[in-house]
């Protein structure tokens, strides 16, 4: 999305008004189809920027699907109410530090709600107004700010969350009922910091070429590995499964079923998984949601119905699946691409999901990554925690301040400027021993755990000097040298 204004339209007061400034900049971009997006009766309904059917003034598309709002701008969104009700008006964004107190507006058909955005904090989910009333049928809403002051960016805005007063209680008792379900992480705190691993089809050689994947996995020297993480001191390891293209290196059928020869003869995972058990080290999986599971993540429109079937269908075969093959082998999951996900599928079955995701081990514990956003739904159980660099410290266990504060922390960083290493030089580690064992020691006190990814060749080697940055930690953190 482009900046469609250099400044809020000064002379537009009516409804018709706005429909003719958006439709000509429609006609321009070539588009003049309108979203409109349903308000749900059960649950909240997100109205995001990157989905808005207007957009005015100081606002620009930026990366992760949020907006810098960096002036006077107005976002519009066109929406359906089954039937007349009041919502709760909440906020998704980061606000700029002396930003608080800059009015806003909010107008329904009913009535326009003068609001603030109170004290900033990273990303974080706001109450607005407490009491905003939509009567049935279809209209417009608008979010505009008017007056902004300063040069920097006023906020990156994610979207607005209507939230039913009359299902309050409802939401209520689903939130504990995840709660309730939630498997325990407190191994993860006690072991402290693990490693990840983003071995994937993309990842390359010493000399920077790429072996066909099902030969990479057949090559790979797992003894080799399992002594390298041993010489880490981490107490668990998470190895990526459909990364960037939907490979597996395991013999899955429902896999092979949804990404037809994109899985191995060899069975990896288990390999892997025997062989860390072995030295005390448990294994855990990442897999890439919309690329395992099938669901194209789109900007524009939303996932048809078909669509969504098929993605449920799909995970409950997949998880299914490898939870009964594997059992407590696979200790749990981290499920990337969650935030882009729920916002095409909003209806998506969490506690269906949650039931798969367990299938085989009740005590297999997962995420879903949300990224910088607060979390799309209660039921998963540790924070997916994808930082880079190391945050805020912990209090008891979970975040005190920022977009997620009700699951327990595991803050991801990384030890390369990037996730999968696909050069053949492997560039100088970001952390020292000193200051990554500093960060792990303090998380470990206060009750939570760190996990680095680690660069990894198609060899399933990885940098010497990154090596010896963990080697250096074990001998902080565990006490004892390699």
């Amino acid at each position: 999305m482009k900046t469609l204004h250099p400044t809020l339209h000064p002379a537009r007061q009516t409804d018709e008004e706005w429909d003719e400034e958006w439709d000509e900049e429609s006609a321009e971009r070539g588009n003049t189809v309108k979203n409109t997006t349903k308000i749900a009766i059960g649950r909240s309904t997100m109205l995001y920027g990157s989905k808005a059917a207007a957009v005015a003034g100081a606002v620009t598309q930026d990366n992760g699907r949020r907006l810098a709002w960096t002036g006077d701008a107005a976002l519009g969104w066109d929406i359906s109410v089954p039937a007349a009700g009041r919502y709760e008006l909440y906020l998704n964004a980061k606000v700029r530090e002396d930003a608080g107190d800059q009015p806003f507006t909010f107008k329904t058909d009913e009535k326009e709600h003068a609001l603030t955005l109170g004290p900033p904090s990273g990303f974080r989910r706001v109450l607005l107004a407490d009491d905003v009333e939509l009567s049935e049928g279809e209209q417009r809403v608008e979010f505009s700010a008017e007056g902004v002051a300063g040069e920097a960016t006023l906020m990156e805005f994610r979207c607005l969350e209507l939230l039913p007063l009359a299902a309050k209680e409802q939401i209520a008792a689903e939130y504990a009922r995840a709660v309730a379900a939630r498997a325990s992480v407190e191994w993860m705190r006690e072991t402290g910091y693990g490693l990840m691993f983003h071995w994937t089809s993309q990842s390359v050689q010493r000399d920077g070429s790429v072996k066909p994947y099902a030969q990479a996995v057949d090559e790979f020297d797992v003894a080799r590995f399992a002594r390298m993480v041993e010489e880490t001191g981490a107490g668990y390891v998470m190895l990526t499964i459909g990364h960037a293209e939907s490979y597996c290196p395991a013999p899955i059928r429902s896999w092979e079923n949804v990404h037809p020869g994109h899985t191995t003869e060899r069975d990896l995972i288990e390999e892997l998984a025997d062989a860390l058990a072995a030295r005390g080290v448990r294994f855990l999986c990442y897999i890439n949601g919309p690329l395992g599971f099938d669901l194209e993540v789109k900007r524009e429109d939303a996932a048809t119905d078909a669509e969504k079937q098929a993605f449920v269908t799909n995970f409950q075969d997949i998880l299914t699946e490898m939870g009964r093959r594997y059992g407590s082998k696979v200790a749990g999951y981290w499920f990337d691409s969650w935030y882009q996900i729920f916002e095409e599928f909003p209806d998506v079955p969490f506690e269906a999901f949650n039931k798969a995701a367990r299938a085989g081990y009740e005590e297999r514990i997962y995420c879903l990554n949300s990224w910088i956003y607060p979390a799309v739904s209660p039921w998963q159980d540790y924070w997916a925690g994808e930082v880079c660099s190391p945050v805020e410290l912990p209090v008891d266990g979970v975040m005190a301040t920022g977009p997620v504060t009700d699951l327990p922390y595991q803050a991801l960083l990384i030890m390369e400027p990037y996730w999968v290493q696909k050069k053949a030089e492997m560039p100088a580690p970001r952390l020292t021993p000193e200051a990554l064992s500093e960060y792990i020691l303090d998380c470990m006190k206060h009750r939570g755990a760190v996990t680095v990814n680690l660069g990894i060749y198609q060899d399933g080697t990885v940098g010497e000097d990154a090596l010896e940055v963990m080697r250096g930690v074990k001998k902080i953190v565990r006490g004892y040298d390699v």
